[in-house]
């Protein structure tokens, strides 16, 4: 019997037919979820690991509630520990923070306080100072951005329909019940959109009743935390997020000549009270100010859309780099490249090399910045590191575009184009109509009441504050700290500390996002 007989003979039992059908997208799925848990990302120990913290492991894998897939001590210096375990994904820190806070109920983690380190993330420091971060081996129940929001829709249908009555939240004991009745009941993918639609019902094939886990709970919880929330103010609403939102998106994008994401950051809307929807036609001859009065201007108001952009707990950021590629000149002027990309040449360039674009950069910078009462340039030598020079000169490229084109950017100054596009990575474009975050809670307690951020926001420098740019010769980047007033007409709607960062993604491409954004 060769390898793939015995694959197939092993895990005929998950496929209908006893055999996957690969015309047929749930067995799809449920191949590519078999690999996913063959080929798990494979973690050694590192580090000098003492007999306490191995009985930690010890007393985890025992428990069978988790298994440790390894324990790193990343820095000789600290007794920081890292803890990797199974089945929890890696990039999701609701779900990290859900299994840490489990690990602590069960008695399996020594006794201390959780805390959150100043990057994001958190950590237990127990009574004798030492710092354990749980980490996430790789899990099966990560979803996709579709999956996420299409589980709200789902959700927030369903409980029309006096689905999970209790609301209560997923857990070990509820899981098979809750997905079973919500399969059962009717019409929970109305207004989802056909792929939409097939990605989540593939997607609950992966929870067969023995997947009870902290991180598959998380991955339903999110969701239902933030229907909740949307069914609390609206329990009559019609979810959008098929072909009718994508064409008043869209339309909106091309009224704007911005990214459909930007000139509307809701991932669904809400029809709600006695509203008659733009047909296509209508969409098609409506002025962008127009078709924004569809928008509810309130949480709570009717009839109208609610734009809803759904975001997960601890979630951070917003992309800055698509406000560069507004404007892109034809004629010009200078010895310096004008575009923000890494050429060809520059990836290839000697430790020489970069010192000298990086030595033409900053010069250019400082002249650009000029004596501004806005703005404290803080210039460090170039990185020692040849990837670091590389990432290093893609954060000054992107600097110096934005800093040269400031009029077709639509700034005036160097600190007013920061501002923009500061403004721009959190939606805030001018032509935005009234949208709504709703943030879930991994632990799938209601959602808190939803952020407004108002039709045709501005921003401007908070009064009294000058932005920071700070060049981080060690990591390769350039961080921008700065602190902004979002205005609705005249008035302070809400203030923001944030913390950019302009770097590369390894490759010839940079970006500039959101590193913090603190509300104040």
């Amino acid at each position: 019997m060769d390898v793939f007989d015995k694959f197939f003979q092993r895990y005929s039992y998950k496929f209908d037919k006893g055999y996957p059908n690969m015309d047929n997208h749930k067995d799809v799925l449920i191949i590519e979820n078999i690999l996913k848990e063959l080929i798990v990302m494979e973690f050694e120990d590192k580090g000098d690991i003492p007999n306490d913290i191995e009985k930690i492991r010890v007393n985890i894998n025992n428990s069978e509630a988790y298994v440790v897939d390894a324990i790193q001590k990343p820095r000789p210096t600290q007794e920081t520990y890292w803890v990797y375990i199974n089945d929890v994904p890696s990039t999701s820190r609701p779900a990290r923070l859900e299994v840490t806070k489990d690990l602590m109920t069960k008695g399996l983690f020594p006794k201390g306080e959780i805390k959150k380190f100043k990057s994001g993330g958190y950590y237990i420091e127990t009574e004798d100072g030492t710092k354990l971060v749980v980490k996430g081996a790789g899990s099966k129940f990560t979803t996709s951005t579709t999956v996420k929001e299409g589980f709200v829709v789902a959700f927030y249908n369903a409980l029309k329909n006096d689905w999970n009555k209790s609301k209560d939240p997923f857990n070990g004991e509820n899981m098979a019940s809750l997905l079973s009745d919500l399969k059962s009941t009717s019409g929970i993918y109305d207004g989802l959109g056909s792929k939409a639609e097939k990605e989540v019902k593939s997607f609950l094939e992966l929870y067969d009743g023995e997947s009870a886990s902290k991180s598959a709970q998380v991955s339903l919880n999110d969701p239902l935390s933030a229907a909740l929330r949307i069914f609390a103010q609206y329990s009559d609403g019609e979810m959008l997020r098929g072909e009718k939102f994508d064409s008043i998106k869209s339309a909106q994008a091309a009224k704007s000549n911005l990214k459909a994401d930007k000139v509307n950051p809701g991932d669904i809307f809400l029809k709600v009270g006695d509203f008659n929807i733009p047909t296509s036609d209508e969409v098609d001859v409506t002025g962008l100010e127009e078709l924004n009065k569809s928008f509810v201007n309130k949480w709570g108001d009717k009839p109208g859309l609610v734009a809803i952009s759904l975001k997960q707990e601890k979630a951070q950021g917003g992309k800055a780099k698509s406000f560069l590629a507004k404007y892109k000149p034809t004629n010009v002027e200078g010895d310096l490249p004008t575009e923000y990309n890494l050429s060809d040449d520059e990836m290839k360039y000697t430790d020489n090399q970069y010192d000298k674009a990086l030595d033409a950069y900053k010069s250019k910078i400082k002249q650009q910045v000029g004596d501004s009462k806005f703005i404290d340039l803080d210039i460090g030598t170039n990185p020692s590191k040849t990837e670091q020079k590389k990432f290093t000169l893609a954060a000054y490229k992107a600097l110096d575009y934005l800093f040269s084109y400031l009029e077709g950017l639509g700034a005036t100054s160097p600190a007013n184009g920061l501002v923009k596009m500061a403004a721009f990575a959190m939606s805030i474009t001018d032509v935005n109509p009234t949208f709504f975050k709703v943030i879930g809670k991994g632990s799938g307690e209601i959602a808190d009441e939803p952020e407004r951020i108002p039709a045709g926001a501005t921003a401007q420098l908070t009064p009294g504050t000058k932005i920071k740019i700070v060049d981080k010769p060690t990591n390769g980047s350039i961080i921008i700290y700065l602190e902004v007033d979002i205005l609705e007409g005249d008035e302070v709607y809400s203030q923001y500390v944030l913390e950019l960062v302009a770097r590369s993604n390894g490759g010839d491409q940079n970006t500039i996002e959101i590193q913090k954004a603190k509300k104040k």
